[in-house]
């Protein structure tokens, strides 16, 4: 399994659509979308997935950022953040 670390957004979303918002802040696409597997390629390096709450349960909505090393994860993380916040008015804060 790859390193990965999380960042947090307090926000009520589905998967798929999170997927989307990503996509866009990135610059990237949904890559297998409608899969379990769904995730974004993230230009800074690795990849970006999201854990949505069980049913019936609030936000976080956690974003996995998975990388070649810890170092990747977190840079990649990191630009993913700046981009979430430049393009969404979400509350997004690092779990890590």
């Amino acid at each position: 399994m790859p390193p990965t670390v999380s960042l947090i957004a307090d926000v009520a979303i589905t998967r798929l659509d999170a997927l989307d918002v990503l996509a866009r802040a990135a610059g990237s696409a949904v890559t297998s979308p409608g899969t379990s597997f769904a995730h974004v390629v993230l230009p800074a390096g690795g990849i970006a997935s999201v854990d949505i709450p069980k049913f019936g349960e609030a936000p976080p909505l956690a974003i996995d950022v998975s990388a070649d090393s810890d170092a990747q994860a977190r840079a990649a993380a990191e630009r993913l953040l700046v981009d979430l916040g430049s393009t969404t008015d979400w509350s997004v804060v690092r779990d890590y």
